[in-house]
């Protein structure tokens, strides 16, 4: 089996995402799942979701947005979300269908200095130097 083309890790009060590649609706669906049973974990414990998603392609099919609009992710005690995209990102209808009604703030930037600095918003310190070191290691 290859390895996803995904990560997910937990660390401290932020949920840490990796998309890296082009994907199919197999793959989205497995992902989907595993950052659902990871969300699940958090067992009422804020957190912020800090996605990595340069490079990564969104595959944009009609049975595909059908899937992810059946799959309710469990987002009770999210507190924000940020995403650090590139010039190739094309999340638009991401955000249209899937963040119209969440009561925390999706912040999207392309610039790595944005990304840090709202990350210093919403984390200590400490965390803030790990997620430095996670997207120098996603480079």
């Amino acid at each position: 089996m290859l390895v996803a083309p995904y990560h997910i890790e937990q660390f401290k009060n932020c949920i840490l995402v990796t998309l890296r590649g082009d994907w199919d609706m197999a793959i989205n669906i497995r992902y989907l799942g595993e950052l659902s049973d990871c969300l699940k974990q958090r067992s009422g414990k804020p957190f912020h979701l800090i996605v990595d998603m340069r490079s990564w392609q969104d595959p944009k099919s009609d049975s595909n947005m059908r899937i992810k609009s059946t799959i309710r992710l469990d987002r009770r005690n999210q507190l924000s979300e940020l995403w650090l995209e590139d010039e190739n990102s094309d999340t638009g209808h991401i955000v249209k269908n899937f963040f119209a009604d969440v009561s925390f703030p999706l912040d999207r930037t392309q610039s790595l200095t944005e990304f840090f600095s709202l990350c210093e918003t919403k984390a200590e310190p400490l965390v803030v130097e790990y997620i430095k070191s996670w997207v120098a290691q996603n480079s």
